[in-house]
């Protein structure tokens, strides 16, 4: 999902700059008129929000959660928090019987859960909904019941339990190792290498934590926006390093996580 936005987020831009420009032309057309005021004070954030409504999408920043809304009803109970939150857990390493154990629900209810809430993000064109359960993705470790749940298939890895914490918490709180993190991802699959595993053997992380800690870096369009140049130089080293390991690149310096 992150990977997929970061990958757009030029495009996005390119797309802000044309409507930009269309809004010059006709100043009084209500959201052109507010992204372009956005755009020349350098407030990227809401330039997007206000390019996203003009049509017709919300963004997580602007996604809402009107407890009368059809598609965000609870499913046999289990909320979007329920089950964004419980998508976090598996990605950690959770079974299903965990989380259903936690949230106290049968199995077969939680299937049914979960197909009717990915229809909904999946049919739903405001992209409301996969704004909210995306929100939620992130709070996974505050969530009452499931926060705290250690998972039973954790992935195997030699990163001692302390350090891979505060590999997370850095992730957390450091926009550039997020940002870094998410360029050696993208590197490690450029190269054959599968990423996933080398965040479990770098880092002691899942795909799952990782986007999870990324969220609220993910949400702030102004970061993404300052940050990309910093992502690509990231990259191109960890490209440099990847190719020297596998004998296909020249000599770098070791990269310090």
């Amino acid at each position: 999902m992150f990977k997929k936005i970061l990958k757009g987020l030029n495009v996005n831009l390119d797309d802000i700059a044309k409507n930009v420009a269309k809004a010059q032309k006709n100043k009084s057309e209500g959201a052109h008129h507010d992204m372009l005021d956005a755009y020349i004070q350098g407030d990227m954030q809401k330039a997007f929000d206000s390019g996203a409504a003009s049509v017709g999408y919300t963004t997580m920043n602007t996604a809402t959660e009107d407890p009368n809304d059809p598609q965000l009803q609870p499913v046999h109970g289990i909320t979007v928090y329920d089950y964004a939150a419980g998508a976090a857990k598996i990605g950690e390493g959770c079974t299903e019987e965990q989380v259903c154990r936690a949230l106290g629900v049968e199995r077969p209810l939680w299937d049914e859960a979960q197909t009717t809430w990915n229809n909904r993000m999946r049919d739903d064109k405001t992209m409301n909904v996969v704004n909210v359960y995306s929100k939620h993705f992130g709070m996974a470790k505050d969530h009452e019941k499931l926060g705290a749940l250690q998972p039973d298939n954790a992935p195997v890895t030699n990163i001692p339990q302390g350090d891979a914490a505060a590999n997370l918490q850095r992730l957390e709180t450091d926009k550039h190792y997020f940002f870094e993190i998410q360029a050696a991802i993208q590197a490690a699959y450029d190269h054959g290498i599968d990423g996933a595993q080398w965040l479990i053997d770098n880092l002691g992380l899942t795909v799952s934590q990782v986007n999870g800690a990324g969220t609220k870096w993910m949400n702030d369009f102004n970061t993404m926006a300052e940050m990309m140049d910093y992502q690509d130089q990231k990259k191109n080293e960890y490209s440099q390093r990847f190719a020297q390991e596998s004998g296909t690149g020249g000599i770098v310096d070791d990269i310090n996580f």
